[in-house]
């Protein structure tokens, strides 16, 4: 509940000064306070109320009486003659913009604005239509739009009163407009039984998603510690630790490969070294591993460089021709056999295991963990959704109660300090993930 405490006190006089306001009315909640402050309105607005009650009376008995104009159309209209099938078709036309005329009838400032526009719009729209069918009707519908020209004359009039009395009565907007601000802060207010049920339902969406979680990751631990997809991923592992190895063993020398390949040196290797020297490059743990024991096509492919680097025949920085010989020299006297060795035993283990369906039931596990984590992630973000649009919340009931307290002091002469009692404060604790 939202309570409300007013007390009088004294101020410079306002445009609105002249409101009075009992002085005995405390600890109202936001209900009373609505009913308080249309009490208010209606009694400061009085005046405004009952000069626009005129024209609105006015306006409405002048729709009927246009309206009724209308049948003068069609009681005089002739099919057979030109004249009076377009008096019959402006009359449904007159007929569709008085239907379409429509103002709430409550009186109200917004009301008697809306009231002023709908008479422009219908002045030009029926005159819009009347310059297009009046001209071509016969001497017969003379008197009927004369009367028609007079009522809307007497529109056009009444919408000039009503412009004045929006201008002369303009601080009542500002009234109007205090209302709907209590209007807006009693439905924020009215808001935590929509939180608190959003929360309870994504909570309960969290709940299942961790026990889905919990699961998935419980049939995968399981298969994971009783099959051998572990040593089978293992194998992954120490594969891709060869292969960097290898990686940081032949890049000293592909530079000097690259230009091996794009001079013609003289030196002649067979196609199995050439492609080994493009191979061991590209991808070295899948070359070393397919290649025969001793990798012999690879030293072929390096003894050509090797040769074509100590008859001059590339053009390299001496460095680079010295560390290139270097390396060969490692290499060709063993320097990757234990990787060699490693490589085979790999693809031998996994050769074992071709056919399992470790992999696939593996990866079908951990893409079952993957989505229930996802879904479970998903959920746990739209809590703290909920969280910041609380915390919005609460930021706008400040900012409204502010707002209308500093109003109706500025309006009505009175201090008011509102009381929220209904806080969504405790809300923001249980989003918390």
């Amino acid at each position: 509940m939202q309570l409300l405490t007013v007390h009088k006190v004294d101020k410079p006089p306002t445009k609105f000064s002249h409101v009075w306001v009992s002085s005995n009315m405390t600890n109202l909640n936001v209900e009373q306070l609505q009913k308080w402050y249309r009490h208010q309105l209606k009694k400061q607005s009085k005046d405004f109320i009952k000069q626009a009650e005129k024209s609105y009376k006015i306006v409405e008995t002048t729709l009927k009486d246009i309206e009724q104009l209308t049948k003068q159309f069609k009681d005089e209209e002739d099919e057979e003659l030109e004249s009076g099938s377009i008096a019959s078709r402006f009359a449904v036309k007159i007929g569709e913009i008085v239907s379409d005329f429509y103002v709430d009838k409550e009186i109200t400032y917004e009301n008697t604005e809306a009231m002023q526009g709908e008479i422009q719009r219908f002045i030009q729209e029926l005159w819009g239509a009347g310059s297009r069918w009046i001209r071509r009707m016969d001497k017969r519908y003379k008197n009927v739009i004369k009367t028609l020209d007079s009522y809307m004359k007497e529109l056009a009039r009444e919408m000039n009163k009503i412009s004045k009395l929006l201008y002369e009565f303009s601080w009542v907007k500002d009234l109007e407009r205090i209302g709907a601000r209590i209007d807006t802060l009693h439905d924020l207010t009215f808001s935590k039984e929509i939180f608190e049920e959003q929360i309870r339902q994504v909570r309960q969406k969290i709940e299942t998603a961790e026990e889905e979680y919990k699961s998935a990751k419980r049939a995968y631990d399981e298969f994971t510690e009783t099959s051998n997809v572990a040593e089978l991923l293992n194998l992954d592992e120490q594969a891709e630790h060869v292969a960097s190895l290898l990686r940081m063993k032949l890049n000293p020398l592909k530079k000097q490969v690259k230009k091996f390949f794009q001079h013609d040196t003289g030196i002649r290797i067979s196609p199995a070294g050439q492609k080994a020297l493009t191979e061991y490059f590209e991808d070295p743990y899948t070359a070393i591993a397919q290649e025969d024991s001793g990798y012999p096509a690879l030293i072929e492919g390096l003894t050509g460089l090797e040769e074509a680097i100590e008859k001059g025949k590339l053009p390299l920085k001496d460095r680079l021709a010295r560390r290139a010989i270097e390396e060969v020299e490692v290499i060709k006297k063993g320097g990757l056999k234990e990787f060699q060795e490693q490589a085979k035993e790999i693809e031998n283990k996994r050769h074992t295991y071709a056919g399992s369906d470790v992999y696939s039931k593996n990866e079908a596990l951990q893409d079952s963990l993957d989505e229930a984590e996802k879904n479970l992630e998903y959920h746990r973000n739209d809590l703290l959704r909920i969280r910041d649009d609380i915390e919005r919340q609460i930021d706008k009931v400040t900012e409204f109660k502010n707002r209308i307290e500093s109003e109706i002091f500025e309006a009505f002469n009175d201090k008011v300090t509102i009381q929220i009692e209904v806080s969504l404060e405790p809300l923001v604790e249980m989003c918390q993930v």
